[in-house]
């Protein structure tokens, strides 16, 4: 009887998997489905001038062109079966690695003042040799060239330390000689990484074009924190730094790029094995700490190897109906600039699993995505403050600080609060309450806050009101 028992199971559950993946052959994708799979529509027919490959291969010996060297590791993993990662160990593609710690790369680019250690340092800067002024002339020729990024569809993550440093270099280079250069520099520098931002196609791209933002914001507030500032400073400082735009804050191409890395990979069985999605990508693992989101950030929006029984794959059009929905719901809550996510649990009503799939898998696969979600949020935080530093250094009729920051205008309010950013008399600093959305009173370790001088009118007083009680939501 026991047996019977068992053998009535197998049958039924073969029959349910049977008629669950019959079922799904003859179902018609949804418009949204179909669409998130759709590829970037790319420009740019020449890989040698494609800013993206030059990126790649921006390690490689100097007597090697980077955009081919890059070219040829892309290509390695499109063609390459099971080939995840790019191949940076091939001779002469990491002879200009940098394996110090960002600390130590022009260390006194996060010194008190900044221009004043970078002219101390002029000689050396001037004069780089080797490996770093081969990185430095790489990255002034790679500003010039356009971007295209490739990486979408693929599961790799470029090695991105060269041009990090090399981007430190330039910056410090120019305000070494003048103020004047240094500030332009600065502004290309920000206009071309903030493109990248806004032309991201992968997450990767979006997070390291947000880490070299953030670090020339913190170069740029360390200027304007400084009791005399230079004019020039002072008048670029609007043009470098306004708000992100909309296109800038969205992720859908990165969400787009990670649900078809799910689709596809659960198709073709390409996805890493289980012991290998345990081990951090080294490059991931850069990005991660540099950006300061958590280590695991990468991994817990990476979709793990669907099930299977018998060999037949259990996630079918229905499952990845469900994650259609959800990522495009996410897509339009971050376009129109929503603080929260939706959740994939949240959407289950309007599509979800098969009963089998139930069965196996109760509780499906939610990915992560508020430490991305809440970093650009940061970095529209550090712009919106920058900008504020220079309107608090001119002279105004209003009395109080407060009364200043709430009638610069709503492009300039907190992102996390909708509200006037906040000031604390205590400490000189305007702050934005941070994702916690909790005001801690411009504490950097939960606060995102700035330096401020704050210059009145000849007959007004620089005494500030108390701030506004504590927010949470």
């Amino acid at each position: 009887m026991k047996h019977l028992i068992i053998s009535l199971v197998v049958i039924w559950a073969f029959f349910q998997i049977s008629s669950l993946i019959w079922s799904s052959k003859g179902q018609s994708p949804s418009p949204t489905f179909t669409q998130l799979l759709e590829p970037p529509q790319y420009r740019l027919t020449n890989p040698y001038e494609n800013g993206y490959y030059y990126l790649l291969g921006c390690a490689a010996d100097v007597s090697l062109d980077p955009a081919k060297v890059g070219h040829e590791m892309w290509l390695e993993t499109t063609v390459a079966a099971g080939t995840s990662e790019f191949n940076y160990d091939k001779p002469g593609r990491s002879e200009l690695r940098i394996q110090l710690p960002m600390e130590q790369v022009v260390p006194s680019w996060n010194s008190e003042n900044p221009v004043r250690e970078f002219r101390n340092m002029k000689p050396q800067l001037q004069t780089l040799t080797g490996r770093d002024h081969t990185l430095l002339a790489r990255y002034e020729h790679w500003l010039a060239m356009p971007f295209e990024d490739m990486g979408f569809g693929h599961q790799d993550t470029p090695r991105f330390v060269e041009i990090f440093a090399a981007h430190r270099y330039y910056i410090a280079n120019g305000f070494s000689r003048k103020t004047v250069l240094g500030m332009q520099r600065l502004k290309k520098d920000m206009q071309t990484w903030r493109s990248l931002l806004r032309d991201a196609t992968t997450i990767a791209t979006k997070v390291i074009a947000q880490i070299v933002i953030t670090d020339n914001l913190r170069l740029l507030s360390a200027l304007l924190s400084q009791p005399a500032v230079d004019k020039t400073v002072l008048a670029m400082t609007p043009d470098i730094a306004p708000p992100l735009t909309t296109a800038e804050s969205s992720l859908r191409w990165p969400f787009q790029h990670q649900f078809t890395l799910a689709v596809h990979g659960d198709h073709t069985g390409e996805l890493t094995t289980e012991g290998q999605t345990e081990s951090l990508n080294a490059h991931e693992q850069w990005l991660a700490s540099t950006a300061r989101l958590p280590e695991q950030a990468f991994r817990q929006i990476a979709h793990p190897h669907g099930h299977s029984f018998l060999g037949i794959t259990l996630q079918t059009r229905e499952t990845w109906e469900m994650y259609a929905t959800y990522y495009d719901a996410m897509i339009h809550a971050t376009e129109a600039g929503q603080n929260r996510l939706p959740k994939l649990h949240e959407l289950a009503g309007a599509t979800g699993q098969g009963i089998v799939e139930n069965l196996v898998s109760p509780n499906p696969f939610e990915p992560d995505w508020d430490p991305f979600h809440y970093q650009l949020r940061e970095t529209d935080a550090r712009l919106r403050l920058a900008s504020l530093q220079v309107v608090l250094r001119r002279p105004s009729a209003q009395t109080t600080v407060p009364n200043r920051l709430a009638q610069v205008g709503s492009s300039y309010y907190d992102p996390f609060s909708g509200l006037p950013m906040l000031w604390s008399p205590t400490q000189q600093k305007i702050y934005s309450v941070g994702k916690d959305r909790y005001d801690d009173g411009g504490d950097a370790s939960f606060d995102i806050s700035v330096p401020a001088i704050v210059r009145s009118g000849p007959k007004e007083s620089q005494a500030a009101a108390p701030t506004r009680p504590s927010v949470r939501h």
